[in-house]
C-alpha cells in the first residue's frame, strides 16, 4: 500500500506534468475571449466621438489593436441574430439557418422566435427557446468541444435571440433582459441554465435598482456635439420603466444606459466569480450592449441621447476592460468588438434630402394580394402568412383545389412587382435554380434564406427602403447593396494596424479560431484575415 504522503507527491507530480503538457499543446493562445457586440454601433460614430472617449474604453479597443474597416456582409440584413450567427459561425444563413430574429411557422400559423423550441422551459421567462435551429457550430461551440469541458463560456445581453446566437449550443449559461417582467431571463437548454449570479440579481433587488435609475445627461448639455449649434440646448430625462407605447407591456429599458449597466455588472460578476481566464483552457465571455435610444428616427449622431449612450457605455467598457486586464493580463485576453448591419441613413434622413425612399409594411400589401388571388382563384384564404419579405401560400388548399402551384407563384410575383418599394420578387424554386455570380444581389439573396424557413415567394426592396413590422420595428436595418460591419480586435499581443482591404464577415470566425488555436466551425466558408492571426 502506498503511503498518503507518497500519494500526495504522486498527484502533485501528475498535475505538474499535465500542466506542462497543456502548455506545450496550447503555448500561445489567449486565456479569455471577450466578444463585445454593440447594437447600432457605427464606424462614423466612433470617429466623431474619438476625442471624447476615455483612454481605456472604445479608444483602447479601436485604436490599440487591429481595425478592419471593410468587412462586407454577403447576405441581406434581417436582424441582429442573423448577423451574430454569421460572424460567429463563419458561414451564411443558407447553412446556419438563423435567417432573422423571428420567422413565420407554417404549422402554427404564427410569427415566432427563430429559436422557438417547445421542448425547453423558460427560466424567469415564458419564452421556450434553444439553439436547436442554429444548424452549425460557432466559435463558442468549437472552443468548448476542443477543451472537452475544461473551458467555461457565458453569453449575456439584451435580446434572447441575439444572446443565443452569441452563446451557440454549448455555453454554460446565457441570460437576457426581459423588458416586461424587468428581470434577467434564460432557458433550460444550456448546461447551467441561467447563471446563478443573474438569478441573484433578480432576487436581491440589484436588477430593479439599475432599472429604477433616471437617465439624464452625463455632462452639461452645451458640451455635446449634437447641441453645439443650439443657443440653449435642452436637457432630457427618461425612466427605464416607462412603457414603449400606450397600452404596451414592454418598457424602454433596452434602449437606455440601464441595460448596458446591467450587462456590465453581470459580466463582471461572471468573470470574477467563475475565475474566467485563470487557467490555460481558454474561456469565453460574449456580451451584447446597445447605443439605441428611445424612439430614434435617425441613424446619425444627431441627438444628445445617442451621444450620451456612447459616452456612458465607454465608461462601462473602460471599467470592465481594466478589471479583466488587471486580473488575466492584457496579453492573455482577446477582445473582439463588432456591430450589426445598419444603414448609413434612415429613410427619414434620406427623405429630407428629396430622395425617394420609404418604409414597407406588409399588412396592406398582403391584404391586396389575397383579394387579387380571390378574384382569380376563388374566395379562399390563399395567403397564410408573411414575415421578413417572405410570402407563404396555402399549399394544402392549392393542392386540394388542384391549382397549378407554380402558376400561382408567378401570379404573386407579377402582382408584387407593382408595389412601391419592391425591387424584385422570386419564387423559392426559381431562386434556388438560378445561376448567379458570387457577388451579385441574387447571390446575397440566396445566401440569406434557409430551406426550412423560406417562403414561397421572396421579395427584395429598393435601395433606401426598410421593412417594418406591426410594432414599427425594422426587420433588418440595412438595405444597401453592399453592407459593412465595423470590427476591431484588441489584446492577445496583436499588432496595432488598420486593414483596409475588403474581407467578408465569414472571415471573422476562422480568424478568431486561428488565434485561439481551435478547429474552424463545421460549415466555415471564410479564410483567416492576414495580419491578425499568428
Amino acid at each position: 500500500m502506498l503511503s498518503s504522503s507518497f500519494k500526495k507527491i504522486y498527484k502533485t507530480l501528475l498535475l505538474l506534468w499535465m500542466l506542462f503538457t497543456v502548455q506545450l499543446i496550447f503555448p500561445q493562445q489567449p486565456r479569455l475571449l471577450v466578444g463585445i457586440m454593440v447594437d447600432g454601433l457605427q464606424q462614423r460614430h466612433i470617429d466623431q466621438l474619438n476625442e471624447r472617449f476615455s483612454q481605456g474604453g472604445f479608444k483602447k479597443l479601436t485604436n490599440q489593436g487591429v481595425a478592419l474597416s471593410r468587412v462586407a456582409c454577403n447576405f441581406i440584413a434581417a436582424g441582429n441574430a442573423s448577423d451574430i450567427a454569421t460572424l460567429t459561425s463563419g458561414t451564411i444563413p443558407y447553412y446556419h439557418g438563423v435567417v432573422s430574429n423571428q420567422t413565420y411557422n407554417r404549422l402554427s400559423g404564427k410569427i415566432e422566435s427563430i429559436f422557438q423550441d417547445a421542448s425547453q422551459s423558460g427560466i424567469e421567462s415564458h419564452l421556450t427557446l434553444s439553439a436547436k435551429h442554429f444548424r452549425t457550430t460557432n466559435i463558442v461551440d468549437e472552443l468548448m468541444m476542443a477543451h472537452q469541458g475544461q473551458s467555461k463560456a457565458f453569453a449575456i445581453g439584451l435580446h434572447a435571440e441575439d444572446v443565443i446566437a452569441l452563446g451557440g449550443h454549448t455555453a454554460n449559461g446565457v441570460a437576457w433582459i426581459d423588458d416586461v417582467l424587468m428581470k434577467w431571463s434564460s432557458t433550460t437548454y444550456y448546461q447551467d441554465g441561467m447563471p446563478w449570479q443573474a438569478l441573484d440579481m433578480n432576487e436581491n433587488g440589484a436588477f430593479q435598482r439599475f432599472a429604477d435609475r433616471v437617465w439624464q445627461p452625463l455632462y452639461q448639455p452645451a458640451t455635446y456635439i449634437a447641441a453645439m449649434d443650439e443657443r440653449k440646448p435642452k436637457s432630457f430625462e427618461y425612466r427605464s420603466t416607462a412603457k414603449k407605447q400606450n397600452h404596451s407591456s414592454s418598457t424602454i429599458i433596452k434602449s437606455t444606459p440601464a441595460a448596458n449597466s446591467l450587462v456590465a455588472e453581470l459580466a463582471l460578476r461572471l468573470f470574477q466569480e467563475h475565475d474566467l481566464g485563470m487557467d490555460v483552457f481558454t474561456d469565453a465571455l460574449m456580451l451584447q450592449f446597445t447605443v439605441r435610444t428611445p424612439n430614434e428616427k435617425s441613424f446619425a449622431l444627431q441627438s444628445m441621447e445617442k451621444e450620451d449612450m456612447y459616452l456612458r457605455l465607454d465608461d462601462e467598457l473602460q471599467f470592465l476592460i481594466q478589471k479583466i486586464e488587471n486580473k488575466v493580463g492584457a496579453d492573455k485576453v482577446l477582445f473582439v468588438l463588432f456591430g450589426n448591419q445598419t444603414a448609413g441613413y434612415s429613410p427619414e434622413e434620406l427623405k429630407s434630402h428629396h430622395i425617394d425612399v420609404g418604409y414597407f409594411n406588409a399588412n396592406r400589401s398582403m391584404a391586396l394580394l389575397n383579394s387579387y388571388l380571390m378574384a382569380v382563384y376563388g374566395y379562399e384564404k390563399w395567403v397564410t402568412g408573411y414575415y421578413g419579405k417572405h410570402i407563404f401560400l396555402n399549399k394544402e388548399l392549392i393542392e386540394e383545389k388542384e391549382i397549378d402551384f407554380k402558376k400561382m407563384q408567378e401570379s404573386v410575383v407579377d402582382f408584387m412587382l407593382e408595389f412601391e418599394g419592391i425591387q424584385s420578387a422570386f419564387s423559392f424554386n426559381q431562386l434556388m435554380q438560378m445561376g448567379v455570380t458570387p457577388n451579385s444581389e441574387m447571390a446575397r439573396l440566396r445566401n440569406s434564406i434557409h430551406k426550412n424557413t423560406a417562403g414561397d415567394v421572396i421579395l427584395t426592396l429598393m435601395p433606401g427602403w426598410l421593412e417594418i413590422d406591426d410594432q414599427s420595428n425594422p426587420v433588418g436595418e440595412s438595405n444597401e447593396l453592399i453592407s459593412y460591419l465595423p470590427i476591431w480586435f484588441y489584446g492577445a499581443k496583436l499588432p496595432v494596424t488598420k486593414i483596409t482591404r475588403q474581407h467578408q464577415v465569414t472571415d471573422i470566425a476562422p480568424t478568431i479560431s486561428k488565434i485561439l488555436n481551435i478547429p474552424f466551425t463545421n460549415a466555415n466558408l471564410g479564410e483567416p484575415v492576414e495580419g491578425i492571426a499568428p
